[in-house]
């Protein structure tokens, strides 16, 4: 079935129709909060959190906007849920204390070639937070520029130009980057 008709069926109540979109982007969500957080517990929570937002939010969700895209509009919830769940520890989150809690839980023995990870985010620490979110979002989570755009509420020719702009920067890096990306 098409989202717009399982948004319709959920808007009338259907649970069923909730679940079907429910198992169509729980992995989704689920990773792409957990690459923000690397917590198991938290990314649950704030994964459920999210899923109950969409439950609670799907009847003003608007199927006739120009560039419609449920899955886009479940990543913005979880971005934000994100964003306050950062906000309300009130406390800076840097990427060595994401490695060291990587260490901690030993999800370096889940990663096949944790030398180019670590290598790629020894590199990503670097750049400014804003664009090295919006460049994993593309190269990393394979999301396209309007769905970077929704979740970010940066117009899209914006991100394209953060993502080559960040490029360019790392130029000499960037072939060793994108190589390690896409080989884990």
């Amino acid at each position: 079935m098409d989202e717009i008709g399982l948004i319709n069926l959920c808007k009338s109540w259907d649970s069923q129709a909730f679940w079907i979109i429910y198992d169509r982007y729980i992995d989704k969500v689920y990773d792409f909060i957990y690459f923000k957080t690397y917590d198991k517990f938290i990314a649950e929570d704030i994964t459920s959190d999210t899923f109950f937002k969409v439950l609670k939010w799907l009847n003003k969700f608007d199927t006739q906007k120009e560039n419609f895209s449920l899955k886009s509009w479940i990543l913005k919830i979880a971005y934000n849920n994100v964003v306050d769940y950062y906000r309300s520890k009130k406390e800076e989150v840097w990427l060595d204390d994401i490695i060291e809690k990587w260490i901690e839980n030993n999800i370096w023995d889940e990663i096949d070639n944790k030398a180019k990870l670590k290598e790629v985010l020894d590199y990503l620490k670097w750049l400014e937070q804003s664009h090295r979110e919006i460049l994993i979002m593309r190269i990393w989570e394979n999301l396209s520029y309007a769905e970077i755009s929704e979740i970010t509420w940066k117009t899209q020719d914006n991100c394209k130009k953060i993502v080559s702009r960040t490029l360019v920067k790392v130029n000499s890096n960037v072939t060793l980057l994108l190589l390690l990306l896409l080989n884990m």
